[in-house]
């Protein structure tokens, strides 16, 4: 008996259109994966910089993941509450308090902590709100733009389902920046809210290994088809 390897034209062609494309896609995600890295290393640096003042044309790309100041004066009739998030196990709100900056009719939402659910639920518990001058020390962030929207009612009087910026600005009325301030101090009664810049890479890393081994398949099974024992 021997083993003879005679290759077929439309497999042999299919398995090289498959493989080819699920190369360059590998290719193509390592390169994606490549440039988040250089992403990765600019919000890295940012964190290590001296802190800037917050200003009313400030855009979210040049502000993300800086550390940054902003003063004013906190609008207690807007604060609002994110609900679904879990601190230690744990279900509960973000707690979200608009601070309009001084000298500027623009604000600024402050994520100021999570606190957990009580027995009012679905309301959010009673968190005051500080009166008089404010100044904030923290990071600046972006909500994720992809989320999960339980039902068609996004709102419930002051307790949303998600934290959108533009939502929450055509809904209120106020010019908000682009960004969302994580305080380094934390406010009595509330968990802080902390993040780590993620540019993203460990998703296309991901993508890059799945479509390789998807081309290493392919292969595998070209050579299997194509292999015959002779009597």
């Amino acid at each position: 008996m021997s083993i003879v390897f005679r290759p077929r034209l439309v497999p042999t062609l299919a398995a090289a259109a498959a493989i080819a494309l699920t190369l360059y896609l590998g290719i193509w995600q390592t390169h994606r994966a490549a440039q988040k890295e250089l992403l990765q290393a600019l919000y890295d640096a940012r964190t290590r910089e001296t802190p800037v003042r917050l200003g009313g044309s400030s855009s979210a790309q040049d502000m993300l993941y800086r550390r940054v100041i902003v003063a004013g004066r906190w609008i207690p009739e807007r604060q609002f509450f994110v609900d679904n998030q879990v601190h230690e196990g744990r279900a509960g709100f973000y707690v979200i308090t608009p601070l309009r900056l001084a000298g500027s009719a623009a604000a600024v939402l402050v994520n100021r902590g999570w606190i957990e659910r009580d027995a009012h639920y679905p309301d959010a518990p009673a968190v005051p709100v500080p009166d008089g001058p404010a100044e904030v020390r923290g990071l600046a962030a972006t909500p994720p733009r992809r989320y999960l929207e339980l039902s068609t009612d996004t709102v419930s009087g002051n307790v949303w389902q998600n934290l959108s910026i533009e939502r929450y600005q055509d809904r209120s009325g106020l010019t908000l920046l682009p960004v969302v301030v994580l305080p380094d101090a934390s406010t009595p009664g509330l968990a802080p809210v902390h993040e780590k810049p993620d540019a993203g890479i460990a998703k296309h890393e991901e993508y890059a290994l799945t479509w390789f081994s998807l081309a290493a398949t392919a292969l595998a099974l070209w050579l299997a088809l194509n292999i015959r024992r002779q009597e």
